[in-house]
C-alpha cells in the first residue's frame, strides 16, 4: 500500500512478501525513485532474536504536511513516527490494540485535522473468506475508535464505535448472521489530494456486509452513527468471496470535493452516493 505526500517528494509502501516493513521512497526524480528510510518492529529485521512473523504494515501511513511526523496502523499497534530525519524515523509513541481486539488489527489510522485525536480501524476477517473458515464474529472484535494523541508519547483509547443494526424488515436480527465478513475496512484516506473532501467531523467507514456507515465525531468521546448505505443483495456472483452466502460486500470509499460519494462492492462494482445526513465535515472544502 503507498500513500504519497501532498508535496509529492515522498511516498510510503510496504514491503512484499510479508511480513511487511515500512518504507519512505524518494519520489523527488519519479524516474528514479529511492528509498530514503525504513522502520520496523524489533523482530522483523533480519538477524533480529526473537524472529517475528505475526507483525506487519498493511499501510499507508498518514504524514503530515510539513512532512515531520508520520501515523501508521502497524501489525497491532497505532504508531507515531518522527520523520523530520527521514533517513532514520524514530519512534514517538505507540498504542497496542491488540490483544484485545481482533481481525487484522490496525489497518488504518486518520489523524483529525486541527483537534488531537485520531481515528483508527482494524479490518474485519473471517466470514466466508474460506470453504471452511470461521463466520462473521467468531474472533474478538475488530475496533473501530478514535484515539487521544494529546500527548504524542502517551496515545490512549478514548471511545469505540458503536456496532451498525440491521435496517427493518430483514430476515436477520444481528448483521453476523448476514453472511459474509462484519466489521470495519477503509475510510476517506486520500485527503492530501486536491479533488478529495478535506476531513472534518464526518468519518466515511466501509463495513463489508453492513454497507457503508458515516459517523459524526464532533464529539470524540461520544461518536454517533450518522448515516448509512447498505447495497441491495446481489443477483449474481461475480468471485468466489464470500463462500458462505451471496451478500454484499463493501470495500472501499472516496468523497470528492464536490460531496459525491464513491463506494465499491465486491458484487456490484461502484456506487456514487450523495449524503443526507446533517452531520459534515465542517473543515471541508466544497
Amino acid at each position: 500500500m503507498a500513500s504519497i505526500e501532498s508535496d509529492t517528494r515522498a511516498a510510503n509502501t510496504s514491503t512484499r512478501p510479508r511480513p511487511c516493513r515500512g518504507v519512505f521512497v524518494d519520489i523527488s526524480d519519479p524516474k528514479n525513485p529511492k528509498e530514503a528510510g525504513r522502520w520496523w518492529m524489533q523482530g522483523q529485521k533480519d538477524g533480529d532474536e526473537p524472529a517475528r512473523r505475526d507483525i506487519s504494515f498493511h499501510g499507508p501511513a498518514m504524514v503530515t504536511a510539513d512532512g515531520k511526523k508520520a501515523y501508521l496502523g502497524y501489525g497491532p499497534t497505532a504508531v507515531i513516527l518522527d520523520i523530520s530525519d527521514i533517513s532514520k524515523p524514530r519512534e514517538i509513541g505507540r498504542l497496542t490494540i491488540s490483544p484485545p481486539f481482533g481481525g487484522l488489527p490496525a489497518h488504518s489510522v486518520l489523524p483529525i485535522p486541527g483537534k488531537s485525536v485520531m481515528f483508527m480501524n482494524g479490518e474485519a476477517t473471517g466470514g466466508g473468506d474460506q470453504p471452511n473458515g470461521e463466520l462473521a464474529c467468531s474472533s474478538p472484535l475488530t475496533i473501530s475508535a478514535m484515539i487521544d494523541i494529546k500527548d504524542e508519547t502517551k496515545p490512549r483509547l478514548m471511545s469505540i464505535f458503536p456496532t451498525p443494526v440491521p435496517p427493518k424488515n430483514v430476515p436477520y436480527t444481528d448483521l453476523c448472521d448476514k453472511g459474509g465478513r462484519f466489521g470495519p475496512h477503509n475510510t476517506n484516506l486520500e485527503y492530501h489530494l486536491p479533488d478529495v473532501e478535506k476531513q472534518g467531523d464526518l468519518i466515511y467507514l466501509t463495513y463489508f456486509n453492513a454497507g457503508l456507515r458515516l459517523y459524526d465525531i464532533k464529539d470524540p468521546r461520544l461518536p454517533k452513527e450518522a448515516g448509512w448505505f447498505i447495497p441491495p443483495t446481489p443477483i449474481k456472483r461475480y468471485g468466489p468471496l464470500p463462500y458462505d452466502k451471496l451478500v454484499n460486500e463493501t470495500e472501499d470509499v472516496l468523497v470528492d470535493t464536490r460531496g459525491n460519494i464513491y463506494i465499491t462492492d465486491k458484487h456490484w462494482g461502484m456506487f456514487v452516493l450523495r449524503s443526507t445526513t446533517k452531520a459534515q465535515n465542517s473543515n471541508a472544502t466544497r
